[in-house]
């Protein structure tokens, strides 16, 4: 726990319009000791605590800081809990936790930047989205202009992005592309993000700093460059929808590139930042198979997806990796970012399967099929 001893000594005494001597010269001690205090490199004996804060009139607890020192704690915790998707339990999916964190820590711009996102993450339809629209606003808008910190401020920025993107599909809504396009005219290129960079410091850098830095690397591209392809031809094209024969030879195509690349980088099938996204590749890959009439492909594919879904479920929260880039790291699965800890891919996998894939009744009656699903089970 944090002692706020010094900011607040100094506080209470400017307060009161007294220099360090006039509070030595009642405290019994010497003014430098007040500035050692005060420069939090020394701190008074226990017993003088009480005369301290009975001079200040205020307690012994405000005197230290502890109530600030407990606000600190609950604001980390609530910051980790929202970043972890620790959502079970009361308060509900998608981190209502935080409306009531907001509330208590409104001027706490960590707390304020998740508010923010929860605000824009809950936004399923076109009416929430204008609903939300002037609080998400006016969050972006204060951090923007009174935040010092940069990672908020460009964490605000891309959610704001992300609620840009929503608001163009509103008719209502004064957002259009442009604006969308604007923003996102100001956000780093690749070749300027702290991940490039740390690896390209080989002359002047710490080399296992470094190699660490290189292997977080790998990991976001391929992330990136798996939702570079999929977007490419599922959603750029619409081919999501009703998708054309031509449409759907391309679409096996790019995602067997992704599964290769997924194969290449994690033969040891640890996926990294990638583990959802693989698991999805396969279920993607199982039902473009079916369309095309090869339903041998789309069982291979749709066990391989089960398999994974099961063994990632089951997944300790620490395992070792084993292949050339990261050989010997750890993967912690609590420390994911895509994973929410209070839900199963085995039951988003197996709700796919039998309710969102465009599948016929009859594959999904074939014992081999069925077999999948008591794999997620």
């Amino acid at each position: 726990m944090n002692i706020y001893f010094s900011e607040n000594v100094k506080r209470f005494r400017k307060k009161r319009d007294l220099t360090q001597e006039a509070l030595a010269d009642f405290l019994g001690v010497s003014f430098q000791t007040i500035s050692k205090w005060e420069r939090g490199e020394s701190y008074p004996d226990i017993e003088l605590l009480p005369t301290i804060a009975d001079f200040f009139s205020v307690s012994t607890d405000t005197l230290l800081g502890v109530d600030k020192a407990k606000n600190e704690e609950e604001i980390l915790a609530l910051c980790e809990k929202f970043d972890k998707k620790q959502y079970a339990g009361s308060e509900g999916p998608f981190g209502y936790f935080m409306k009531d964190a907001y509330r208590k820590y409104p001027a706490d711009f960590r707390i304020a930047v998740r508010y923010m996102q929860h605000l824009q993450e809950i936004c399923d339809t076109r009416v929430k989205v204008m609903e939300n629209d002037d609080e998400i606003t006016s969050i972006y808008n204060r951090i923007q202009n009174y935040c010092t910190d940069d990672t908020i401020r460009i964490h605000a920025k891309y959610i704001m992005l992300r609620h840009y993107n929503c608001l163009t599909q509103v008719e209502e809504s004064p957002i259009g592309y442009e604006d969308v396009y604007r923003l996102l005219s100001t956000f780093l290129s690749i070749r300027e993000t702290k991940d490039y960079l740390l690896c390209c410091m080989h002359e002047f850098g710490d080399m296992d700093n470094i190699r660490a830095g290189c292997r977080n690397l790998i990991d976001k591209l391929i992330s990136c460059l798996d939702d570079a392809i999929k977007h490419y031809v599922l959603f750029a094209t619409k081919a999501r929808i009703n998708p054309t024969k031509e449409q759907l030879l391309e679409i096996v195509e790019a995602l067997e590139k992704i599964k290769a690349i997924h194969n290449l980088f994690y033969p040891d099938e640890v996926y990294g930042d990638c583990w959802r996204k693989a698991i999805y590749t396969y279920g993607d890959l199982g039902e473009a198979y079916h369309l095309l009439g090869d339903n041998e492909k789309s069982l291979q594919n749709f066990r391989k997806c089960a398999e994974l879904a099961k063994r990632f479920d089951t997944l300790p929260d620490e395992t070792e990796r084993h292949n050339l880039f990261f050989e010997g790291t750890i993967y912690k699965k609590s420390d994911d970012p895509s994973v929410y800890s209070d839900s199963s891919l085995c039951d988003l996998m197996r709700r796919y399967m039998l309710e969102v894939f465009s599948l016929s009744d009859e594959f999904r009656a074939t014992s081999e099929f069925k077999e999948i699903i008591d794999i997620m089970k």
